[in-house]
């Protein structure tokens, strides 16, 4: 049973949670009811209504926690919780998670409402004995599969800490961290470098795309990318609420692929479209064409993010972006969400992308063009991604592999969509 806890939105309290299971509710209060700049949990749960309980909630709080069972087994033992719902750990964890929301309890209402808080300083060596720590709960993923999944056996090791002006600190209290911090997944050759190679490439080719770097702390080296629910403003950090798309649709997060019943890329972009303007529509429909030519097979819902801020939603940078050609031309066999009914990569051909269009209420000739576009410009936007000096002094062949891969599956891309290389 969970006791109430409040929940708040950069020191403003919007509601409460308490109860279990079927029984777990959220209760606006009526100040967030009465105000036209409150910004709700989540647009699943929207303030036309006071009150939400059983499976839209206990979903949203589990799109919250980490999907490693291993992770989760341990702070169950840390925290001495049997209960295994997910809201059961949220009293523990809930203060700092991904958006504005909070979940506090009454004894530590205040020092939210305050903004009390501070950070604590780490070394370099402390930030290595954190990666590692987090790299022993995480699972080694058997290239040799062909299963092309990154996220094969639930989602990366991460650890979270506040960048600050002359290093790294971990906040407590109020204060919120500002960057998440990635060990390479075992078993996938400098998985790290890939991740960071595919982010600047995007970026290069004019998507938005999370600032992402490469760094090393006393041998440990990480993938960086800037929170993008963190602004700095004139009194400190302030959060930004964001929820994934899987949580958006109040869809069960366990069930994140398409051909597991996940969201489709038409459910995704109806979505995107009803709450954003159109120009949203065509940054998700670029980014899926994108994926495709990078053989991003890991680009399910619960990958893409809504910003929410009050009288407005945008669709979120991107992040957890990663191409598969970095491990072999045809590791990765089929996508998260299919292109106009085909998730097999090599069998997407051009009445495919006319359905895609179609399935995005999109002019099958702007998504052509956008297509052959980007087929073109890729290989040299990843050819730039690997000059730039944190990813240049990398010794790894993955890069080469993933250009040489890359290049040659944007030629083959569109011999097939438009008849010639």
């Amino acid at each position: 049973m969970v006791e109430k806890l409040h929940v708040l939105m950069n020191g403003r309290e919007i509601g409460g949670l308490a109860g279990e299971g079927k029984n777990l509710r959220l209760l606006y209060n009526q100040q967030a009811l009465d105000s036209p700049r409150t910004v709700p949990l989540s647009l699943s749960m929207p303030t036309t209504s006071a009150r939400w309980k059983g499976n839209v909630i206990s979903r949203w709080i589990s799109a919250l926690l980490p999907e490693r069972e291993a992770v989760l087994a341990r702070w169950r033992r840390d925290f001495r919780v049997t209960d295994m719902r997910a809201e059961s750990l949220l009293p523990y964890v809930g203060e700092d998670v991904a958006g504005a929301a909070q979940f506090v309890s009454a004894d530590r209402l205040e020092t939210m409402r305050e903004f009390k808080g501070g950070i604590v300083e780490v070394s370099a060596s402390d930030i290595a004995q954190m990666l590692r720590a987090a790299r022993a709960d995480s699972s080694v993923v058997d290239i040799s599969t062909g299963a092309g999944k990154f996220s094969l056996a639930g989602a990366q090791a991460k650890i979270a800490l506040q960048k600050t002006a002359s290093g790294w600190a971990l906040p407590y209290g109020a204060e919120p961290t500002t960057h998440i911090l990635k060990p390479a997944i075992p078993g996938l050759e400098s998985q790290d470098l890939v991740e960071a190679l595919t982010a600047r490439t995007a970026a290069n080719l004019g998507l938005p795309a999370a600032p992402t770097t490469l760094d090393e702390f006393d041998g440990e080296r990480a993938v960086i990318s800037e929170r993008f629910d963190r602004v700095l403003t004139a009194t400190g950090w302030r959060r930004v609420h964001q929820e994934d798309l899987c949580q958006a649709l109040g869809a069960n997060p366990q069930r994140k692929y398409e051909i597991e019943g996940g969201p489709s890329a038409a459910v995704c972009g109806e979505l995107i479209r009803r709450y954003c303007p159109l120009q949203d529509v065509e940054t998700f429909a670029r980014t899926l064409i994108t994926n495709h030519l990078l053989r991003g097979s890991d680009a399910h819902a619960r990958n893409y993010s809504l910003l929410l801020t009050p009288g407005e939603v945008r669709l979120a940078p991107l992040y957890d972006l990663n191409s598969t050609l970095a491990y072999g031309a045809n590791w990765a066999e089929h996508s998260s969400m299919s292109i106009g009914g085909e998730d097999r990569f090599s069998y997407v051909g051009r009445s495919n992308w006319e359905n895609f269009a179609l399935s995005l209420r999109l002019e099958p000739g702007w998504v052509l063009s956008e297509l052959q576009g980007l087929a073109q410009r890729t290989p040299d936007a990843l050819a730039d991604a690997k000059k730039q000096s944190d990813l240049v002094q990398v010794s790894s062949a993955v890069g080469e592999t993933m250009l040489r891969n890359v290049t040659n599956w944007c030629a083959e891309t569109t011999k097939k969509v438009f008849g010639h290389s």
